[in-house]
């Protein structure tokens, strides 16, 4: 896989655009800063997860994943307040998706506060994306600039920690 690019395999990709979706209207958009935090990872294919996992680290951020969303939940349960981001695939393994997730998430004052960008090769209807009220939103495949960007926009990264290329 190009480094400068996440996706899923081609059998898999119901969409092949590489934008970032605007973030909600201004009367749905809750300001967020970017804060110091972990970042959630929650993504089934382990290629895809770790890929965005050792992309991350290298500038600098910490990260946490999950391969479902039992995990994921278990996470944010355990220590809410640690994570500045959560980058959400919607298709997950085991009893819980990503609707579902993000359904408790939201439900829970001590985890609603924290931003979803959501990471699709799917595109819901509108009402239904609506349900989700991301922050952010990354069709796959994405590059990784456009990973970051959207990140940048929540999480601060350890400066002491990034291994930038020159």
């Amino acid at each position: 896989m190009p480094m400068d690019e996440l996706h899923d395999p081609p059998h898999v990709r119901a969409t092949t655009t590489t934008t970032t979706r605007p973030a909600p209207a201004a009367d749905d958009a809750r300001p967020i800063a970017p804060r110091p935090g972990r970042i959630l990872v929650v993504e089934d294919r382990d290629d895809v997860r770790l890929g965005i996992e050792q992309v991350l680290e290298l500038y600098g951020y910490q990260v946490a994943d999950a391969r479902d969303a039992d995990t994921a939940l278990r996470h944010l349960q355990l220590d809410p307040d640690s994570f500045a981001l959560i980058l959400l695939d919607l298709v997950l393994p085991g009893s819980l998706d990503g609707w579902a997730l993000r359904d408790r998430q939201l439900s829970d004052p001590r985890m609603a506060a924290i931003p979803a960008v959501v990471m699709t090769a799917t595109e819901p209807e509108p009402a239904a994306r609506g349900r989700l009220r991301p922050d952010g939103w990354l069709d796959k495949p994405f590059r990784v600039a456009t990973l970051l960007a959207e990140v940048r926009r929540f999480a601060i990264a350890d400066a002491d920690a990034a291994h930038v290329p020159a």
